[in-house]
Parts: C-alpha cells; structure tokens; sequence
C-alpha cells in the first residue's frame, strides 16, 4: 500500500515537472504543437515512466518523435528540480483515449439515429 501511494505521489510530480520543462523544448517538431501530458505511469522500482500525451495543431506522430528525442533533456531537467533516488528513463506515448471516447460517442449517435422511437403505451 505505502508503495502505491508513492507512485502516485511520483506519478503525479513528474506529470506536473514535465509540464513546465515542456515550455522549454525546441525541437521544430514539438514546437508551435498544444500538448498535454494526460498521465505518467512509473514502473514500480522507477526505472522507467510513461508519459501519455495528447497532441493539437501537428502531426501526432512527429511530435511523439520530437518529445522522445528530447527525453534526454525532460530527464536532466527533472534531475535538476526533483529530489530522488532514480530518475526514470522517459518515454512517451499517444494517448488515444480521447479519441476512442469520441468514436464511442459517435457509435452510440448512430445507433440512435437508426432506432425507431419508442411507442407510448395506451394508458388504461
């Protein structure tokens, strides 16, 4: 328990750390981009960390190819203003959820489209 919490707790910091070094990159592919770190997820002895990002403005894939090139510097950056042990290697990823949701929500839309309306009972 006092493990996860603590995962969380570093989870949850780097997630905020990132954001801020985010500002500073200048790789031409990450620039002028609107990303968002959505969530971080530390393996559990903090030798690795996933970073998922949404991304608004560029091609996904290119700035996805951006943000890892400069892992190295989010890595530095992070040993610079956070006190711990292990600083993880860094990798990011899309995260898709935004995208599956709307899919959903599109699904689900003509699903409704296609059902006939209900009949209203004869009242007695």
């Amino acid at each position: 328990m006092a493990g996860s919490r603590r995962i969380h707790r570093v989870n949850d910091l780097l997630q905020e750390v990132a954001n801020e070094v985010m500002r500073q990159v200048k790789d031409p592919a990450v620039e002028g981009a609107l990303i968002t770190i959505t969530s971080v997820n530390v393996s559990p002895d903090l030798s690795s960390a996933r970073f998922y990002v949404t991304v608004m403005g560029k091609p996904v894939a290119e700035v996805v190819e951006g943000l890892n090139r400069a892992s190295g510097f989010f890595r530095r950056e992070i040993t610079r203003q956070v006190s711990l042990k292990r600083v993880p290697s860094i990798q990011f990823l899309y995260d898709d959820t935004l995208d599956h949701a709307m899919h959903m929500q599109k699904l689900l839309h003509q699903v409704a489209q296609q059902t006939p309306p209900a009949e209203e009972e004869e009242q007695s």
